[in-house]
């Protein structure tokens, strides 16, 4: 392999030291040959025939190196061909990559044909030397390697333009092999060198010992002399033609490292010191030749990218000699600070004796920039692409799909754009629609299709419909032929979505049943234009009459000028504003108009139009009244209630502390109320009321108010009433309540009971004021009702031992410390114990026992009743349970069940979850409502009645002939029996008047199939009275008062036990 000369005092490695030298040996030979020659001619002369041979010899010798010399040259020259059409097309085609000149030009890169003769020329020049046609057969497979993927990357260009850039691989597998190509033919021409030298050399070695034979045959061959001179001459001058040309080789081989287009330098493997650089290196770095061998590798490289040069060496130290490889891409620094990319390839070889490398470099720094530039340019076209709203993508001639943007591959179903090229419409989520879009492409790429825009359906990647707005035009390349289709759309289902509201909101609009009004801002002016035909309806003016017309002409409609102020004003600031208005329609009927006006805005924000949408609320405004009406005045006496009652009694309170005077409150309730109202219903009861109520207003002053206070309690509160004043009126009132009231053909009687509290000395407030009135009506109630008392402090004490008893009740129904007693019902005639009526105790620690006549009421006023009463069904129930478990004979166990019992919806649950989870048979239990609660809700209470007998349980009415019943009610209820109430039982044998009332009891039950039952039989006159006239059961003191279960158990047993004995003395008998 030929080493440059390491000489610095030429422009670059040099052999003329060599061949001075070996020019002068070869003379300095010759001479020496031929003054032996003429010593010896004698000898020459007989040796002429060996010298003739010899000489013909040599001749052939000679001419074969000057032919091998010409051959090897012409070798040199195809290879030099070779080289420079290779960096010529190479550096093309860096210089155009990416460029629509390189997809024109792509197939033709590389010339293949010409650089394959070059090479076949160039094999006359290896004079059959193997190993130099291997050589050159490996060049020819490289180039054919490189031609095959210039091919395929010339194939990928026509079917996918656009689809190659810098960075590509297969241009990557391009440079690698061109600097392979580049590395053989440097390789070929060295060993061309090479042979030269020996060439060279061998004709020396042969015309030495050519030279030598002659000078030992010169003395046989003198006369020959003269001839033997002559072709040594002729020798010389070939060897010295031989020497030039060899020497003109050399001089062509440093010029080629010289004038080589690439730079190239040779550096000591050891010291990184720079041995040798060619022109390009110096024009490249800007330095001159004697600065470049003065410097080291570490002088032209930044200090990051020196160290990472030597951690290259490291990992590349064991590379062999003349093996060439890619080195990479190296940044290096010129002289005047500038920072140049340079592709470098290393070739290994001895310089001088020492292992050094040289290094063959590309600039490349445009190349990257053009690469990044290139590379910034298509990522901004992607992101620009990609973030725009629309779907994009564009196709071949062929229907695939070279490019697009995100949207139109996440649309396709697929997860990115670049999964997209080479895809046609049959591989995607439309493939079922492929044929028709391709059609579609066809006609636009031809111009048969004149319209290119279309509004259709499409399925979204989650399946749901999507409407989309498409557009394709054809693509032309820079000749303007057509080779494909550009597609672009957006997704108008929100649009579509849209115009379907507007038209829905417009069809809502002329629907609405309010009246709306859009009006046009105009200078000074809002501009009615339009009106739909609820506005028609509610004011009676159509839309033509009021379109074009100035808001201010509605003023018209309006007989509220300051309301109307206030839409004007929200019309000349462009704000909202919502008022009720008391408008006139067309035909001058007034009505009451709610009216919302709202501004409406353009995209800048600026208003162009209001909208107002009125309402008829004649009947809410009037609805309002009422409800106003109906918040401050009772709706069934029209006299004040609570809440009008308390702002009134304040007021007087107010007035009379400042005019230093009085104020009394008279609490009234009604006796007696209940009895009717249980007994003749809520109607006849709420009739009655309102007729109290008048009278009471007839009976005070007019400036005394008279309200209702709830139920059948009534407050008059007047103002600046002495206690001589009051004490008339009290009297007037109570006389007033004894006489009767009609309600329909019925004369009904009550009375009143009247508490009276004055301001100041009974309380400052009005509710201590009507707390101590009402204190004082129940001192009334207590002292045999129909009269009046006057508050005194103690009363507050009976209040707080009523409160009292409420609390201790409560916590003795939480904590089941109430009792029931069972009191027997008997057969009067026989003795026999068939039933037992239920009866609730309270035995309290502090109070001790406590009469049900006195906390039943006040179980029912809290809503205790509820809970007390579940309790005593279901302990009854389990009795019954347990008096059948333990043998007994059977009885049945009556239950009382309140007003309010009955009335709650879920009676009947109650009684059937009391029986099945205690399993008492239900004809075991029998229920007694009392005659006042079936009549305050006659229908309710029958249907109830009839459910509970649908379960078995048998019903009773207790206290019959007590209420204001009739026999048409009687028979609508599911009853099994009646009770005569005790009152009419206690007056037997005293008095004919009551005897009669039962007779008359036991003559209905009779009528109506109904048993009977007198309850509170305390005599035997009493027992035989009701036996002797049909009534044969009873219960009462006679017998028995209320015991405990166990102790009805006894007598269970006591009874039992003598029926054993009398039936034995029967069959003893």
């Amino acid at each position: 392999m030929v080493k440059p000369h390491p000489s610095r005092t030429h422009s670059g490695p040099s052999r003329r030291r060599d061949t001075a030298s070996f020019a002068g040996l070869a003379l300095h030979r010759d001479l020496i040959g031929k003054a032996f020659t003429a010593i010896v001619v004698a000898f020459i002369l007989s040796a002429i025939g060996l010298n003739t041979f010899l000489a013909r010899r040599q001749t052939h010798e000679q001419e074969n190196s000057v032919g091998t010399l010409h051959e090897w040259g012409r070798l040199k020259r195809d290879l030099d061909q070779v080289q420079q059409i290779m960096l010529d097309e190479h550096g093309e085609l860096n210089t155009l990559i990416g460029t629509r000149a390189f997809y024109k030009r792509a197939p033709y890169y590389f010339p293949m044909a010409t650089l394959l003769d070059l090479t076949n020329d160039a094999r006359s020049g290896c004079r059959n030397r193997q190993d130099c046609l291997s050589r050159l057969d490996e060049l020819d497979d490289l180039m054919r390697k490189l031609g095959e993927h210039s091919q395929a990357l010339a194939v990928r260009v026509n079917d996918r333009p656009g689809s190659v850039s810098l960075g590509d691989p297969e241009l990557n597998e391009i440079d690698a092999y061109f600097y392979s190509v580049l590395e053989h033919v440097v390789d070929v021409r060295m060993e061309a060198d090479a042979t030269l030298d020996s060439v060279v050399s061998q004709s020396s070695s042969d015309a030495k010992w050519v030279s030598n034979a002659l000078l030992v045959s010169g003395f046989t061959a003198a006369a020959l002399l003269l001839v033997l001179l002559r072709w040594n001459a002729r020798i010389a001058r070939r060897l010295r033609a031989a020497l030039r040309l060899a020497d003109s080789a050399r001089a062509r081989y440093q010029r080629f490292f010289d004038e080589h287009p690439l730079p190239i330098w040779i550096y000591d493997n050891e010291s990184l010191k720079l041995v040798a650089a060619n022109g390009a290196a110096q024009r490249s770095f800007g330095y001159q030749e004697e600065e470049l061998l003065d410097m080291s590798l570490e002088d032209v490289h930044s200090a990051d990218e020196f160290d990472r040069l030597k951690t290259f060496f490291e990992s590349n130290a064991g590379a062999s000699f003349g093996e060439t490889r890619a080195a990479g891409v190296w940044r290096y620094q010129t002289r005047a600070g500038e920072q140049k990319s340079m592709a470098v390839h290393h070739l290994n070889v001895a310089f001088e004796g020492r292992a050094s490398t040289m290094a063959v470099m590309v600039d490349v720094t445009l190349e990257l920039a053009a690469r990044a530039e290139l590379f910034e340019s298509k990522q901004t076209l992607e992101y620009v692409l990609d973030h725009i709203p629309q779907g994009i993508a564009w196709k071949n001639a062929q229907h695939r799909y070279v490019g697009g943007n995100e949207i139109y591959a996440k649309d396709a179903g697929l997860p990115s754009r670049e999964a997209l090229i080479g895809l046609s419409d049959h591989d995607l989520l439309w493939g079922t629609d492929a044929n028709v879009a391709q059609n579609e492409d066809v006609q636009v790429m031809s111009g048969q299709l004149t319209r290119r825009h279309f509004e259709r359906s499409a399925i979204a990647v989650n399946g749901s419909e999507v409407w989309i707005s498409e557009t394709k035009l054809p693509l032309k390349d820079q000749n303007g032929h057509i080779v494909g289709v550009l597609i672009a759309y957006d997704n108008i289902t929100a649009r579509r979505n849209a115009e379907l509201v507007l038209r829905l909101q417009g069809r809502a609009i002329d629907a609405s049943i309010n009246g709306i009004v859009i009006a046009e801002v105009r200078t000074e002016r809002n501009v009615v234009i339009f009106a739909n035909a609820a506005f028609e309806r509610i004011t009676g003016y159509s839309s033509a009459e009021v379109t074009g017309s100035d808001c201010d002409s509605l003023f018209q409609l309006t007989g509220d000028p300051q309301k109307w102020a206030e839409v004007r004003a929200a019309l000349d600031q462009h704000t909202e504003a919502n008022v009720t208005l008391s408008c006139f329609r067309k035909n001058g009927e007034r009505f009451w108009n709610n009216v919302l006006v709202a501004p409406v805005r353009d995209e800048q924000g600026l208003v162009t139009h209001h909208v107002g949408v009125m309402s008829d609320v004649t009947a809410l405004v009037e609805y309002q009244a009422r409800l106003e009406h109906q918040a401050k005045y009772d709706a069934l006496t029209e006299l004040p209630n609570r809440t009008l009652l308390d702002e009134r009694l304040s007021e007087a309170i107010k007035r009379a502390s400042d005019a230093n005077s009085q104020v009394s409150v008279m609490f009234l309730d009604l006796d007696r109320f209940k009895e009717v109202n249980d007994s003749l219903g809520h109607r006849v009861g709420d009739t009655l009321l309102a007729s109290v109520a008048r009278r009471l207003q007839r009976l005070v002053r007019s400036t005394d108010l008279v309200a209702r206070y709830g139920g059948d309690e009534f407050i008059i509160v007047a103002a600046r009433a002495s206690s001589e004043q009051l004490v008339p009126m009290l009297e007037r009132l109570i006389a007033a309540m004894t006489e009767p009231f009609y309600v329909g053909e019925r004369e009904l009687y009550v009375e009143a009971s009247i508490g009276v509290s004055t301001f100041p000395q009974d309380g400052a407030d009005a509710d201590t004021l009507i707390r101590n009135a009402d204190a004082a009506m129940y001192l009334a109630k207590s002292r045999g009702r129909n009269g009046y008392q006057f508050y005194r402090p103690e009363l507050n004490r009976a209040a707080a031992e009523r409160l009292q008893l409420s609390t201790r009740l409560r916590r003795a129904a939480k904590t089941k410390s109430l009792q029931v007693a069972y009191q027997p019902q008997i057969d009067m005639v026989t003795g026999r114990i068939f039933g037992a009526e239920a009866l609730l105790r309270w035995h309290d620690a502090e109070l001790g026992v406590v009469s049900p006549a006195v906390f039943i009421p006040i179980a029912e006023e809290t809503g205790l009743i509820q809970g007390i009463g579940e309790w005593v069904l279901r302990t009854a129930c389990e009795q019954t349970s347990q008096w059948r478990a333990q043998g007994l004979p059977p009885i049945r166990v009556s239950v009382n069940v309140s007003p309010h019992q009955l009335e709650r919806s879920d009676l009947v649950g109650v009684v059937r979850a009391a029986l099945h989870d205690t399993g008492c048979d239900a004809d075991m239990l029998e229920l007694e409502v009392t005659e006042g609660a079936l009549m305050r809700n006659a229908d309710d209470a029958a249907r109830v009645l009839h459910d509970l007998r649908e379960l078995g349980v048998k019903i009773a009415i207790d206290d019959f002939g007590t209420g204001y019943s009739s026999l048409s009610y009687l028979q609508r209820f599911s009853v099994d029996r009646i009770k005569i109430d005790k009152v009419f039982v206690q007056e037997i044998g005293r008095g004919t008047e009551y005897e009669a009332l039962t007779l008359a009891v036991i003559a209905i039950a009779e009528a109506l199939k109904f048993d009977v039952i007198a309850e509170g039989v305390e005599t035997d006159v009493q027992r035989g009275f009701l036996v002797e006239h049909g009534c044969s059961e009873g219960q009462g003191f006679l017998y028995s008062a209320a015991v405990s279960g166990d102790a009805i158990a006894g007598m269970l047993r006591s009874a039992a036990a003598q029926a054993d004995l009398r039936q034995q003395g029967e069959y003893a008998d």
